[in-house]
């Protein structure tokens, strides 16, 4: 297993009204050519976590993702991508729009991954922007830390 220090939550930038999952992910990211989707969980509308050990087209928890390049080298070989679907508005404007179900799934989720990586740090894509000075973003676009902290 590598060596995890993070977990990055992320949002998939997509309006409420649009489901999508790990394989239209995995499709963007590959069109980028990328080698598949750089998550290793996908958390859709309705709460799923879609995982590769699930069988889904996520990247296996025992490889580096593809998540956090934006900000630095080493940053996605030593953290945990998860990507909630949603994170704008119809206009594609940052908007905190998950669903009670899907924030069930993050906390669901997170706790699971502390059991194992008891020592990691949990935050949102814009605050290893803001460490890193990566160029700005919203995402997943809310305080991660806080709400973890809070639910």
């Amino acid at each position: 297993m590598r060596d995890i220090d993070h977990i990055i939550v992320h949002c998939s930038a997509t309006p409420p009204h649009r489901e999508i999952g790990a394989t239209d992910i995995d499709r963007w990211h590959r069109a980028k050519k990328w080698l598949g989707n750089g998550y290793h969980y996908v958390i859709r509308r309705g709460g799923l976590i879609e995982s590769n050990e699930k069988g889904q087209r996520c990247r296996p928890l025992h490889k580096a993702g593809a998540h956090v390049g934006d900000c630095g080298r080493g940053w996605n070989r030593r953290s945990i991508g998860i990507c909630l679907v949603g994170g704008v508005d119809a206009q594609g404007k940052a908007e905190n729009n998950y669903t009670p179900e899907q924030m069930a799934s993050l906390r669901e989720l997170l706790d699971w991954l502390l059991i194992y990586h008891p020592n990691v740090t949990i935050m949102g894509h814009r605050d290893l922007i803001a460490l890193t000075g990566a160029p700005p973003k919203d995402c997943p676009c809310f305080d991660v830390e806080d709400w973890y902290n809070d639910y």
